[in-house]
């Protein structure tokens, strides 16, 4: 049963409807464990990391220390990323993403991170190209059964997952 429950405010009944999202079921082939080196691109090396294995979808995380955060979030009214950067010695607290291919064949890595400053102040936002790694990153791959697809979205110029 997909159903989603709306509460009442009244004491009637409770009333059920079909939720909008759309949905996927595949399950996990295998787990890649990488170690990132200082200097590196963190967006770059998961993107090589990911050719590398021939992965065309899965679910990735990643911990360790980074000496530059370059973050962004998607703003509505321009349609595009707006970035900005944190250029001292962070500490990833979570990092979380995707993996997706596109029709034309190449890769979309999808991922948002948290960082932290010796104060324990936190940035986070969109992972960006420009995010260098300090002493080291760890990176897992969760590498699923089934090719996930990302198309573009007209409505918003954004790769969106492609879930019929």
């Amino acid at each position: 049963m997909n159903q989603k429950y709306i509460p009442s405010t009244s004491y009637e009944k409770p009333t059920f409807c079909k939720p909008m999202v759309r949905s996927l079921s595949t399950e996990a082939k295998r787990v890649i464990f990488a170690r990132m080196e200082p200097g590196e691109d963190i967006l770059k090396t998961i993107e090589a990391v990911a050719s590398e294995h021939g992965i065309r979808a899965g679910q990735l995380t990643l911990i360790g220390a980074i000496s530059k955060a370059r973050l962004g979030f998607f703003e509505r009214e321009s349609m595009e990323y707006k970035t900005f950067t944190v250029d001292k010695d962070l500490e990833v607290v979570s990092c979380t993403g995707n993996i997706a291919s596109t029709f034309e064949g190449g890769l979309i890595v999808h991922a948002h991170m948290v960082v932290a400053d010796q104060d324990g102040r936190c940035y986070g936002g969109h992972l960006m190209p420009g995010c260098e790694v300090s002493v080291t990153l760890e990176l897992i791959i969760t590498e699923m059964n089934e090719a996930v697809k990302r198309a573009r979205d007209e409505a918003t110029g954004l790769n969106l997952l492609d879930i019929k």
